[in-house]
């Protein structure tokens, strides 16, 4: 039996973001037989436009949907930006919610998480905008990581969080195994 893969999107583009700290951290403690990708190459897509969303998508944005529909579950790092989900993460969205009836979110199972102050509505957000797209986001998976929880220390060097992050892989996957 082959490992279930979890495709990783980190909603920053910021290369020292936090977030992107919490998916290398779940890459390091996914569960045994789960692999996690963190999809990489979102800046080069660009915001989705109908317009260039027809017969061919741009390639970076047909690359992405074509990851989102290959992985057997999602793991949406929702970094806070003005009490809203990122640009990045709702363009993400947007590309992976089309196209319209044939959406590669479509009943796949997310996880959220974010790493950063006022995760609340960040988090109820990116959801929100996962379910209309078509995507799963069951109970028990949305997990805050607060920035005040860390203590001063790094996301990768925190006990904690590791134990936390594979926790809510083992929880995304549960049903999947």
């Amino acid at each position: 039996m082959s490992d279930i893969t979890v495709l990783a999107v980190v909603g920053s583009l910021r290369s020292s973001s936090l977030n992107r700290e919490l998916a290398e951290v779940a890459v390091a403690n996914a569960p045994e037989g789960v692999r996690v990708e963190i999809a990489e190459g979102i800046a080069e897509v660009p915001f989705y436009n109908e317009d260039i969303d027809g017969e061919t998508a741009p390639a970076a944005a047909a690359a992405l949907r074509d990851r989102i529909a290959a992985a057997d579950a999602l793991l949406l790092l929702a970094p806070p930006n003005n009490g809203t989900l990122s640009a990045v993460l709702k363009n993400v969205i947007d590309w992976g919610s089309r196209p319209y009836g044939a959406s590669a979110l479509s009943g796949k199972r997310v996880a959220l998480a974010g790493v950063g102050h006022r995760l609340d509505t960040t988090l109820a957000d990116a959801e929100r905008a996962v379910t209309i797209a078509g995507g799963e986001v069951p109970e028990g998976l949305v997990e805050e990581f607060p920035i005040s929880g860390l203590e001063g220390r790094s996301v990768r060097g925190h006990d904690a969080v590791a134990r936390r992050a594979g926790d809510l892989l083992e929880r995304l996957v549960a049903p999947v195994r």
